[in-house]
């Protein structure tokens, strides 16, 4: 019998309603990026992380911030620090979650302050902190530990099943430190579980991993369908070409068994990153990402199975300013100082409209932090 094949839908005829673009976080003394939002029962929280001055650094302070409006708008006076940089060392990439008993988690991996040594020797490993009286006050951050996972970087909020259990999507390795040019030890994308609100964690299921080394996974994006699949979204990169084309694009995977196995990574046509996916209320998956070459821009794509990806359904929600006089010196640097954009974060209103937060560089090259709201509506 012959396998029946998937097929892309190519053109779901959607369109982007009522997207309105506004600023959340400005700070003139530093750089704010990697911002991530949650919102349940009318209740939005943010968290991004407040760069040590005015330049692209991973080793920061998570700021915490609160919506009672599903983020439309944000109280600037909710603005606490959820974990503190330290003097030699500090946080990026965080993410937030707001579990069911009401606790609001925090976790973001940590890197060593300026430091010349190679990533894997910088790394501090991933932390978490919570709050249980709405994100006013915060635990001392705590090492995130997983065997046999020896890095884990964060990215992705996690996802909370109906039994309780914590679902984490992160990258990492499973060696002391990251030779980040070898094939010893390549970065696989894999999938955390927590079964104490958190309090320890342990490794589930590999989502993406080429033993070859030939295929790097960093910074996956997960959610969880309505018919009870987890899709899961990787950054690839080649080794000769980090994430630059042809490196760069996203590689899907499927697991049916809630995480302790998933389907073989799949290159989709969709090249950004990284990405953060939500379920809509439609029952189609919408994808966030960065387009961090030019024309640079935050974008999203739709699927209607969230395995299948296709250029035709993509759109863009932001395009930063352009700065002519420097264009002709920017090189190949799309990734660095403040041609660093997007970094995603995706949630989903009570309407079903759909909320994007982001950073992005303004016309004094200052990263700040931003949302994009509105509706995915058929043509």
């Amino acid at each position: 019998m012959t396998a029946k094949k998937e097929r892309t839908v190519r053109n779901m005829d959607l369109r982007i309603a009522d997207l309105e673009v506004q600023i959340v976080g400005d700070d003139p003394e530093n750089y704010l990026a990697e911002a991530s939002i949650d919102i349940v029962k009318g209740d939005a929280v943010l968290v991004y992380v407040r760069m040590r001055g005015l330049d692209h650094h991973d080793d920061g302070s998570i700021m915490f911030m609160r919506s009672d409006d599903e983020g439309g708008t944000w109280d600037p006076s909710s603005l606490v620090e959820a974990m503190p940089e330290y003097d030699n060392w500090g946080f990026t990439s965080a993410s937030v979650k707001i579990l069911k008993n009401g606790t609001i988690m925090v976790l973001a991996h940590a890197m060593v302050v300026d430091s010349n040594l190679v990533h894997g020797a910088n790394f501090r490993g991933a932390w978490s902190t919570i709050s249980t009286d709405g994100g006013c006050t915060w635990t001392t951050p705590e090492p995130l530990l997983a065997w046999p996972m020896r890095i884990i970087s964060i990215w992705d909020n996690p996802v909370e099943l109906d039994d309780g259990r914590l679902l984490l999507a992160v990258s990492g390795h499973i060696r002391d430190t990251d030779v980040s040019n070898s094939f010893s030890d390549p970065s696989r994308s894999c999938l955390l579980c927590s079964e104490n609100n958190g309090r320890s964690w342990y490794c589930r299921g590999t989502i993406a991993f080429d033993p070859a080394g030939i295929h790097r996974f960093y910074e996956p994006g997960m959610t969880l369908t309505d018919d009870g699949r987890l899709i899961a979204l990787s950054r690839q990169h080649y080794a000769e070409y980090c994430s630059n084309a042809p490196a760069g694009f996203l590689f899907s995977s499927e697991s049916t068994d809630m995480g302790a196995s998933w389907s073989g990574f799949q290159q989709t046509e969709i090249w950004g990153y990284p990405a953060d996916t939500v379920t809509l209320h439609s029952g189609f998956v919408l994808n966030a990402y960065g387009h961090r070459r030019d024309p640079q821009s935050v974008r999203i794509a739709v699927s209607s199975d969230g395995k299948n990806w296709s250029n035709d359904n993509v759109f863009t929600i932001y395009s930063p300013p352009r700065i002519p006089e420097l264009e002709d010196s920017k090189g190949n640097a799309m990734n660095t100082g403040y041609r660093h954009i997007g970094y995603p974060s995706a949630a989903v209103r009570a309407d079903g409209s759909v909320v994007v937060v982001f950073h992005s560089f303004n016309e004094e090259r200052r990263q700040i932090v931003l949302s994009a709201s509105f509706r995915v509506d058929a043509s």
